[in-house]
């Protein structure tokens, strides 16, 4: 009797509570949650397609999942781990040694793998992938979206043109010939990317995949972050500048909020925050409205220090309804939406067993970062 394929999970995460039940073929308590949060009661859907993931994937139905809480429940699981999926769980060289008999892939959910002793794994002859997280391409896009639609005052420059419709008017379309005017609609404040500076306050997945971006569009891009990163990940992101906070709010245009919500990230962007940005800039948050003071943001912007802001998220969602920034017109809301839609969620769980299902089968995966082990066997055979 063989033992079955032991997967361990070393956060726990609402994402991985969905390839638990992919690999387990069966919806779980956790698994509900999660399905609700992202779906809504009727979820019947999406749990078909993950329950019937594995065997399309042809992984094995002789599966044990193990969901991590802490710190001592990682060190225990090690040595009985085939794959290891993980986001930010230090794996030093003492814990790459312990996996290292048994583990056949530590999947890194994402790209920032730094976490990771990648010398170790070598040495070890563990394979090591990370994930290009399609969550994370559509937040880059969200988040590119809004600071072309600042830089382009596309939300005034929409209403203006929607304020042309007058119901009580008959119909007299104009038959002559076309006429232009340019800017008709006398929109102000139009601005050219390659002459503007944008900072972020944070450089994770979703930011550097928008400095990259940003960085080929021409504008210059700073960031802030706890730990510096190297000479060399600033060049891979197009060359970007590392600056202290009070230097990047003084000279960028635009802010783009990248920090987790905790206790030290509590109204971040506060009053004195505000009052530290260029006047005239503008704010953007698609991490988390807990790290918005949202009045201040309402008194910066209200008295014009702020050229205006873009939000995905608040500290109340959906936005209650005397939520005083409502009534600003520089405001560009969006309602959390950057990260895309619910299915996002499931294909990323799929690109992470189809890689565990590539190894098990003796193949390479999809973005090795150490080199691949074949085993004399495959455990899909």
């Amino acid at each position: 009797m063989t033992n079955p394929l032991t997967v361990v999970f070393a956060e726990e995460d609402t994402l991985f509570r969905l390839m638990e039940m992919a690999l387990l073929r069966k919806l779980t308590p956790q698994g509900e949650k999660t399905l609700t949060y992202f779906f809504g009661a009727d979820f019947s859907e999406p749990l078909g397609v993950l329950t019937s993931m594995g065997d399309r994937l042809g992984l094995p139905r002789d599966v044990k999942t193990i969901v991590c809480q802490n710190e001592a429940e990682v060190d225990a699981a090690l040595p009985h781990a085939d794959a290891l999926v993980l986001e930010r769980t230090e794996m030093p060289s003492a814990r790459i040694a312990t996996a290292a008999p048994r583990i056949k892939l530590i999947q890194q959910f994402g790209q920032d793998s730094r976490h990771i002793d990648m010398a170790a794994a070598k040495k070890h002859g563990v394979t090591v992938a990370d994930l290009v997280r399609f969550s994370s391409l559509s937040c880059a896009d969200h988040i590119t979206a809004l600071v072309l639609a600042l830089a382009r005052n596309l939300l005034p420059a929409h209403r203006r043109v929607i304020a042309q419709r007058d119901a009580t008017k008959g119909s007299d379309f104009p038959a002559d010939p076309p006429r232009n005017k340019f800017n008709w609609g006398q929109i102000k404040d139009i601005r050219v990317l390659a002459e503007h500076t944008i900072g972020f306050i944070g450089m994770g997945e979703n930011s550097g995949i928008v400095a990259r971006r940003l960085r080929g569009m021409g504008l210059r891009v700073l960031y802030y972050k706890r730990t510096r990163l190297t000479p060399e990940e600033e060049q891979r992101l197009g060359g970007i500048t590392y600056v202290p906070r009070s230097e990047l709010l003084e000279q960028s245009d635009f802010v783009s909020i990248h920090v987790p919500y905790e206790k030290a990230t509590e109204k971040l962007a506060d009053a004195a925050f505000f009052a530290g940005m260029k006047k005239g800039a503008y704010y953007i948050n698609t991490s988390r409205g807990g790290t918005c003071d949202e009045k201040a943001l309402y008194e910066a912007l209200k008295s014009g220090h702020l050229g205006g802001a873009a939000l995905d998220v608040y500290r109340y969602e959906p936005v209650p309804a005397d939520c005083p920034l409502l009534d600003l017109d520089n405001v560009l809301w969006t309602p959390h939406m950057a990260g895309g839609r619910p299915e996002f969620m499931v294909r990323e769980s799929e690109d992470v067993l189809t890689n565990l299902a590539r190894v098990l089968r003796g193949e390479k995966p999809v973005g090795q970062l150490s080199p691949t082990r074949i085993e004399r066997t495959s455990m899909l055979q």
